[in-house]
């Protein structure tokens, strides 16, 4: 696999389910996000991002305010594979738990995760381990790998079609005093004071059919996932530099504004540098959407609902607008389409 350094800012998208979790128990907003630097009305906006900074203060809230050990628990129960775009319909699709697995541990980057995943097989156990996360304190950490292994779960049992069968969980930390509660949750052992996180199934499942398997569109998946690793790791000149980082995360689209921050320059120096490559924002987004949208259309069955969101749109309506002025055509014409038609165009 391709080494790829990412500076693992988040879409809004990462805390939007957490924060609707946590409001349902009675805490506000501005609790949530006090120093921060967040603003709620544009956190609920699909192309804004924030750092690992802030996040890690949004987590010390939570730990401030909640007095629930197993709060990680309940806030990874949130986050189905959905979520996460590409990477979450790739594994929907894969032929089988193994696959989708394998398909994980490659391309843990482009989840919400500060960790990285591993996958193992000793005879009839297999193992999905959460290990290395990014440097944070112990409060955080217990929290976060509360949040993904309760996630993994969830994902896995959305990939059966049903509860997933958990054999034996491991954990780092202690339980907080909690331990039958965990136990409960998972419904099976867990072992505490561990020294990795891990959840550890039968073996024999792994090779079975996925209820919504789909080989064609898995592996469109796939590609779509190691074409945005390898801009990721490639980029070179100014354009493709800005066309990574707008690639960096599925579903998102970041503005101007984000772009130039992440470049450390200021908007008007991006558009001139864009200028004199014969470019502009604009134009870079538009073909990049043109072309997802093109290979959506052509290679999955996906509903326009779900090619509006993963290209960051907010309605159908708004896409279908677009496509008629890349294309002249209306997206549902361009589908019906034979596809000699379509690869002409």
């Amino acid at each position: 696999m391709t080494s790829v350094v990412f500076s693992r800012s988040h879409s809004g998208k990462a805390i939007n389910t957490q924060l609707d979790i946590l409001e349902s128990l009675g805490y506000t907003c501005d609790q949530l996000l006090l120093k921060t630097g967040l603003v709620l009305a544009k956190l609920e906006d699909t192309h804004y991002a924030f750092s690992k900074e802030s996040e890690n203060q949004f987590y010390h809230n939570i730990i401030d305010l909640v007095d629930n050990k197993l709060i990680g628990l309940q806030l990874g129960a949130g986050f189905k594979p959905q979520k996460y775009g590409l990477f979450g319909y790739a594994l929907l699709s894969a032929k089988t738990l193994r696959h989708a697995l394998q398909f994980a541990t490659h391309f843990y980057q482009l989840t919400f995760t500060y960790f990285t995943f591993d996958f193992k097989v000793y005879g009839d156990e297999a193992e999905f381990i959460i290990t290395n996360p990014i440097p944070t304190d112990f409060q955080v950490l217990n929290l976060l790998i509360d949040r993904d292994i309760s996630a993994t779960v969830v994902a896995l049992s959305e990939m059966i079609g049903g509860n997933f069968p958990s054999v034996r969980v491991e954990l780092p930390h202690s339980g907080h005093g909690k331990q039958q509660s965990y136990r409960d949750y998972f419904n099976c052992e867990v072992l505490f004071n561990q020294p990795k996180a891990k959840l550890i199934f039968n073996s024999t499942i792994l090779d079975q059919a996925l209820p919504n398997s789909d080989p064609t569109t898995s592996d469109y998946f796939h590609q779509q996932c190691e074409m945005l690793i390898a801009r990721l790791s490639n980029s070179s000149k100014f354009v493709d530099q800005v066309r990574m980082i707008i690639l960096s995360r599925p579903g998102y689209f970041p503005d101007i504004d984000l772009i130039a921050e992440k470049l450390d320059m200021s908007s008007r120096t991006l558009r001139r540098k864009l200028v004199d490559e014969h470019s502009s924002y604009r134009e870079i987004l538009d073909e990049i959407r043109y072309k997802m949208a093109i290979e959506y259309l052509s290679e999955t069955k996906m509903p326009l609902s779900e090619i509006s969101e993963l290209l960051g749109y907010s309605e159908p309506c708004n896409f279908t607008h677009a496509f008629k002025r890349w294309s002249g055509e209306a997206p549902i014409s361009f589908r019906e389409k034979p596809l000699s038609m379509k690869v002409a165009q």
